[in-house]
């Protein structure tokens, strides 16, 4: 199962989206294969009973990313493009999950983007990457 932190400033928007992923991950078969977690220790701090696969940062936190590479950098990050963000789909969010960690294993750029996607709040899409790049075929 892959564990996938969810991080922003305060909490507020992380918590609510990663209660919102869980239960559409269920609703969807998808919990036996994802877990979304919310650092309940504070932004810098992961639980070391549960530490996280990779960490999507909410598209507030790139300001930061930088820094928790340097905090964490065996940990692959991500920021959320921002309308996939606002739409809270947990099976857009697993799939680019699942291709951040194969890209992060290949090149180990930290924090991962996708080609032509180095600037978050830029991306237009609200599907997951392998979903918009079979639409540009």
């Amino acid at each position: 199962m892959m564990k996938v932190m969810v991080m922003c400033l305060g909490g507020f928007s992380s918590s609510a989206l990663v209660n919102h992923l869980n239960q559409e991950a269920k609703e969807k078969g998808l919990d036996k294969e994802v877990e979304f977690l919310f650092p309940r220790s504070g932004r810098n701090r992961f639980d070391p009973d549960n530490m996280p696969e990779l960490v999507m940062l909410c598209p507030h936190m790139a300001m930061y990313a930088k820094q928790l590479v340097s905090e964490h950098p065996d940990i692959p990050f991500y920021i959320i493009p921002t309308r996939l963000y606002g739409m809270m789909a947990a099976e857009e969010l697993f799939e680019d999950a699942q291709d951040v960690m194969a890209g992060f294993k290949e090149t180990g750029m930290n924090p991962f983007h996708f080609e032509g996607e180095g600037v978050a709040i830029r991306i237009k899409r609200s599907v997951s990457h392998r979903k918009w790049l079979k639409t540009q075929q």
